[in-house]
């Protein structure tokens, strides 16, 4: 038998005797069973102990027999030889008297006693040697034996001891010729025999502790806890004899001696307490184990209740139908989820077959369903048909396996309705196909991964960035900005994603080609189950062709504001809403109103701030389908006279709808062109007048030489007529002539260059010459050389035009002068052609309309002139960059100042001159 086969045998052993004490104490209470265990342990420990010592002790008796023989054979030997000393006493008595103590006998003194009859004992030889114990032990013995009146040829032993206390033993003879004349003994000898004397070496032999006493046989030999005894009869006489007992005790040094002695007994009471020790814990481990095991089993047992109404309560509560069929798929159990799916409980179900409600199983085996569509007896995912109860087909997904359970088959069927699956994957299919038709890319980075890589891009990527998808998989979409990341809507987009919020931006991308390409990237985060960003999903547009749109429309627009601010013309936009949106700063200068305070007003509000601005109001409802002047077409007309801020006169138009539902008006300011209207006029009415009066002189005097005779005489002075007012015809068209020109070329045909100012004023005024009038034009002009950038001819016209009226104004004489004046305007230099009469002058009202074309400060028509001079000399002058300054007083004179700008050290030298003059 190996190591292995005796263990494995050992521990049988145990749980064999292990299952049989479980079913001894099976049922019984475990103080009862742990009573029983201490009984039953301490009666076989103590029988067995009481066996083991039984044998001990037998086999000790057997080894103490044999002591004991040879002891007692010794013993026998001395006692032998006390009788035959004793005898050999009386013989020497017989012969003659015994000698007063026992010398020469071979007895010791006190040993050995001569009695004679009497009764009484005599002082004898020896007696006094006797102990007092001894003396009345002896005198019993000797009471008895006179009594007996026996004669005693050989020693006779004392039937019994006398002396129990000191255990001593007499021997009496009876000497041959000692008799007395009736017969009796003359006397006797006595000799005290002890254990001493019997057993002089009894100390130690074999191994024994050996003790000897004589006792009576009637005496109870007696035996200790620790003794073995063995009696041995000594011979003995007619009378009887004592009894030797010999006792023995094993000799023992220390405890080690003891336990060598006691070793089995120790063994098996050890072993006994151990045992029942032993099958004490057994029990205990058996009880604990029991009790353990019983917890547990009612701990599994709750568990497995929970469990199976967990497991029931899942099995009843999941989406999928659960069956299980036997071999012959005939339904056995079924779910709470089949009454949903197919419209069958397991009533309904139970003992039909499973084709039922599968038809795909109909006329098929398990075995050779389960051998044709699976494998190790699983099916998984086997999509079909199934039956409602009202018997409409759906798409299921069946997944099936086959165990033994007790060798009974038992088919489990999973059917899941897939009509939800089929249609979410058509719609996963639709937004796959859709992300792929997309004309913007469509990418998804994962937040969780290191660098956050692409995991996704649609083909509109490959065709907007010329990246392959397997070469931007698994990279991080900034490989498209390159080198060009400093870009502010990075910063924005890095910042949206360290928030995990969404953004939209617009970047400059490069494709693979390196061509730049406008992004506008839109990224929206993806949030998990704990509420962490995990993905981003970004969509980005190729809007470079709508940024160079863009750029154009932005430009046009702003071309459109500065159009729209810097139009004369006002603009008021009112939103569909019908509140104010926009008003320009051409509106605000024209009412005064606040485009502040304006925008966000309803329609009736501004109408009524506008209205609060009106003298009146001119509504022409006139509308036409043709563009107007204010390129609006089909708007109406209004005409508002304003009283405030200032007088003027605005035509507004109003457009109403449009693709966005906006109201627009235009507001125009026409008071200029109704002034150049009334201006144009009365130009023409004056125009026609000065031409008409000359005209029908010359007319009339031509007429009158064409049909008339006249003598020389009044016919030279008719063409003198004739040819003064075609003169002044002449000049009137001329000067008409000249301020049309100016006006409409304002200044391109100058020649302007720079020149000295003085000689220009001496060139007009020298060659100044008016018709019946010998005045000289009081020239004051400084030494200094003044520079001017002017186009002399024109200069000398307007100061020839002053000069003219000088002298027309002031018909009654007086000085005409002429000097130079400067003035600082705007950081500039100027220098004033100053020219003073003393004529008729002028009033405030004359004053104010001195520009006008055609006015004349004499309505009388004794004043030559056509009203052009003034005007043509302003027109003149400003275009030079100066002013003309008028001052006048009536009746006293005027006086009319041309300022025109100075160049270089002209200005610094005029007013060094001029302030030395003045």
């Amino acid at each position: 038998m190996t190591e292995r086969s005796k263990d494995r045998f050992f521990f049988k052993l145990v749980f064999s005797s292990l299952d049989k004490l479980e079913k001894l104490t099976d049922g019984s209470r475990p103080w009862r069973a742990v009573l029983g265990i201490v009984l039953v342990g301490s009666v076989l420990t103590l029988l067995l102990c009481i066996s083991l010592w039984n044998t001990s002790f037998h086999r000790e008796q057997l080894a103490f027999r044999a002591v004991a023989s040879q002891i007692q054979a010794q013993a026998g030997d001395r006692l032998m030889y006390r009788r035959w000393m004793l005898v050999h006493a009386a013989d020497r008595w017989s012969q003659g008297p015994l000698p007063p103590s026992s010398a020469g006998t071979g007895f010791a003194p006190g040993e050995l006693v001569a009695l004679r009859p009497g009764g009484e004992i005599p002082q004898i030889m020896g007696w006094q040697k006797l102990a007092e114990t001894s003396r009345a032990s002896l005198q019993r013995f000797w009471t008895q034996q006179v009594a007996a009146a026996s004669h005693y040829d050989e020693p006779l032993i004392s039937p019994a001891l006398t002396d129990t206390s000191n255990r001593v033993l007499w021997l009496m003879v009876q000497p041959a010729k000692a008799e007395q004349p009736d017969g009796r003994p003359a006397g006797w000898l006595v000799t005290r025999v002890d254990e001493t004397v019997l057993l002089p070496l009894l100390q130690d032999v074999a191994g024994w502790q050996m003790s000897a006493r004589l006792a009576s046989d009637q005496d109870d030999a007696g035996a200790g806890e620790a003794h073995v005894w063995h009696t041995a009869l000594l011979p003995q006489g007619d009378l009887g004899g004592p009894v030797l007992h010999l006792e023995g005790r094993v000799h023992l040094d220390g405890w080690m001696s003891w336990l060598a002695r006691y070793a089995s007994v120790c063994i098996a009471a050890a072993a006994g307490i151990v045992t029942t020790l032993g099958a004490l814990y057994a029990y205990v481990v058996l009880i604990s184990i029991r009790l353990r095991a019983q917890a547990l089993a009612r701990k599994n047992t709750a568990e497995l209740q929970r469990s199976e109404s967990r497991n029931r309560a899942v099995v009843d509560t999941a989406p999928d139908a659960i069956i299980t069929v036997d071999d012959q798929a005939r339904v056995q159990w079924c779910n709470q989820a089949t009454v949903s799916i197919f419209g069958q409980n397991l009533d309904d179900l139970r003992g039909k077959p499973l084709s039922a409600v599968v038809p795909a199983l109909e006329g098929r085996s398990m075995q050779d369903w389960f051998r044709d569509h699976g494998i190790a007896n699983r099916v998984l995912s086997y999509e079909c048909k199934g039956r409602r109860a009202e018997g409409t087909e759906f798409p299921i997904a069946v997944s099936a396996s086959r165990s033994e359970l007790d060798k009974d088959v038992i088919n489990t069927f999973i059917v899941r309705d897939t009509t939800d699956a089929k249609w979410a994957e058509q719609e996963l299919l639709l937004r796959e196909r859709a992300l792929e038709s997309s004309e913007d890319a469509v990418f998804i980075t994962d937040m969780c991964l290191p660098g956050q890589p692409i995991i996704f891009a649609n083909p509109a990527f490959e065709r907007i960035t010329g990246y392959e998808v397997h070469e931007v998989l698994g990279h991080n979409c900034r490989f498209l900005q390159r080198d060009d990341r400093e870009q502010p809507a990075i910063a924005t987009m890095r910042l949206a994603i360290e928030q995990g919020r969404p953004c939209q931006v617009v970047l400059r991308n490069y494709r693979k080609d390196g061509s730049l390409f406008w992004n506008e990237l839109t990224i929206s985060p993806v949030r998990g189950l704990d509420e962490k960003v995990s993905h981003y999903v970004g969509i980005a547009s190729d809007i470079t062709d709508r940024i160079a749109a863009e750029q154009v429309l932005n430009l046009r627009t702003e071309r459109l504001n500065a159009v729209f601010d810097l139009s004369p013309d006002g603009f008021v936009v009112l939103d569909k809403r019908g509140e104010l949106s926009i008003v320009n700063p051409a509106f605000e200068r024209m009412t005064g109103l606040d485009a502040t305070t304006l925008v966000g007003q309803s329609l009736d509000a501004f109408e009524e701030h506008l209205m609060s601005l009106c003298a009146s109001v001119e509504k022409d409802d006139k509308t036409s389908g043709a563009e107007n002047d204010s390129g609006m077409p089909g708007s109406r007309r209004e005409l508002l006279h304003l009283h405030s801020p200032t007088p003027r006169t605005l035509v507004r138009r109003v457009r109403h709808g449009g693709h966005d539902n906006e109201t627009v008006m235009y507001f125009r300011d026409i008071t200029h062109e109704l002034e150049v209207d009334r201006m144009k006029s009365e130009f023409l009415s004056m125009a026609a007048h000065e031409l008409r009066t000359p005209m029908a002189s010359i007319f009339g005097f031509t007429e009158l030489l064409l049909k008339r005779k006249f003598d020389d005489a009044r016919r030279q002075d008719m063409l003198s007529t004739i040819h003064r007012q075609a003169s002044v015809l002449i000049n009137l068209v001329n000067e008409l002539l000249d301020l049309a020109r100016i006006e409409s070329r304002r200044g391109k045909d100058f020649k302007r260059k720079r020149q000295t100012l003085q000689p220009i004023i001496e060139s007009v005024v020298s060659g100044l010459l008016i018709h019946n009038d010998d005045r000289k034009v009081q020239l004051s002009l400084p030494p200094s050389q003044i520079d001017v950038d002017v186009d002399s001819e024109k200069l000398s016209l307007a100061i020839t035009n002053v000069l003219s009226n000088a002298y027309k104004y002031s018909p009654q004489g007086g000085d005409i002068e002429l000097d130079l004046v400067w003035r600082d305007r705007d950081g500039h230099k100027e220098c004033g052609i100053r020219v003073t009469d003393h004529g008729i002058g002028m009033t405030d009202e004359q004053l104010a309309r001195v520009f006008e074309r055609f006015f004349r400060a004499d309505t009388s028509g004794n004043i030559p002139g056509t009203g052009l001079g003034m005007t043509i000399v302003k027109e003149i002058v400003e275009l030079h960059g100066g002013q003309v300054v008028l001052s006048s007083q009536h009746g006293t004179g005027t006086t009319v100042v041309l300022w025109v700008p100075v160049l270089g050290q002209g200005a610094a030298a005029l007013s060094e001159d001029l302030a030395a003059t003045h």
